[in-house]
């Protein structure tokens, strides 16, 4: 009985933690149709940049000053550059970007390529060397960014989509070379994102009020609400919450082979809400995105793997 208790207890977290998951993957592949719906509609790149590290910078706030003891100030001075890296910086090549690109692009060279940074970063910056299987998926994820390229040089979605594609991809430069930093220094991914949050809401609060083209004034009151709400409180705080108890729960390698929805279903999501037309070799290079995500976001042990090894050793022994 005391067996099937435990049982049930351990089960439930893992239960939440599929839905943190899941949650967290829906509210990213959506995010990037619902903002280019907006912006090339009723508000202006500057307001949703405002919305979303406002939001989020508010209700980090109440968190950062209970905390404020505890950070090191280190952090209290990293807290700018990291906000440019994950936060306005890596925000607003996304944000700006829509206005040019399909959601679909942002769907799958933001979250989809965002493995191949991390991995070049963490080479370049420490050294760091990838397993040959990851090696693969990222391979794999680097042929569909390519795809998506030519796409986008052929005309065979928006004329401005280059323009597009260049921003998300240094969007996910900038989002693999945050999370790495964070890595190697053992920051608390928490009161990482408080430091970010606040620090983009000092910055960008500012800016749009005394540089930024706003529709504000004109927009629908529901639009902004709305927009308020997914912006800030969903994008800026639920998803990221979402995702580090989905981490927590079942793994950050489970977190990633989920992952791999994301640029299917931002493509679904782009053809449902912004309408926009998909051709074949984009669909292509979708799923071979998705593909790679997942090959590099698997164990990199296997059952099969010790055998191999010790096969191996065997038929190289006289």
């Amino acid at each position: 009985m005391i067996t099937n208790i435990a049982m049930f207890s351990d089960r439930k977290p893992k239960a939440l933690g599929y839905f943190a998951a899941l949650a967290a993957v829906f509210i990213t592949a959506v995010y990037p149709a619902l903002t280019r719906l907006s912006v090339t509609t009723t508000l202006t790149p500057a307001d949703l940049l405002l919305f979303r590290l406002g939001g989020s910078g508010l209700l980090f706030a109440p968190f950062l000053v209970m905390r404020a003891h505890e950070i090191r100030r280190a952090d209290w001075l990293a807290s700018l550059p990291l906000s440019f890296l994950h936060g306005w910086g890596m925000a607003a090549c996304v944000v700006f970007g829509l206005q040019f690109a399909p959601a679909s692009h942002a769907a799958a060279l933001g979250p989809g390529a965002i493995a191949a940074w991390i991995a070049l970063v963490a080479f370049i910056a420490y050294g760091i060397h990838v397993h040959f299987r990851k090696l693969a998926g990222i391979a794999i994820i680097v042929a569909g960014v390519g795809l998506i390229l030519m796409a986008s040089y052929r005309g065979l979605s928006v004329p401005t989509a280059m323009i597009g594609d260049a921003m998300f991809l240094l969007a996910s430069a900038l989002g693999a070379s945050y999370l790495v930093y964070i890595q190697r220094r053992r920051l608390d991914p928490v009161v990482a994102a408080a430091l970010v949050c606040v620090a983009s809401a000092m910055i960008v609060v500012p800016w749009h009020y005394s540089f930024a083209t706003s529709t504000i004034a004109t927009a629908p009151v529901q639009e902004i609400v709305w927009q308020l709400l997914f912006q800030g409180v969903l994008v800026g705080c639920c998803a990221f919450f979402a995702l580090n108890y989905a981490t927590l729960a079942i793994g950050s390698q489970t977190v990633g082979v989920l992952s791999a929805l994301v640029p299917v279903i931002g493509a679904l999501c782009s053809m449902l809400i912004t309408r926009d037309s998909i051709s074949s070799l984009e669909w292509t290079a979708i799923v071979v995105i998705s593909v790679g995500v997942l090959i590099a976001s698997l164990p990199v042990h296997t059952a099969f793997e010790p055998r191999f090894r010790s096969f191996h050793r065997r038929a190289r022994s006289p």
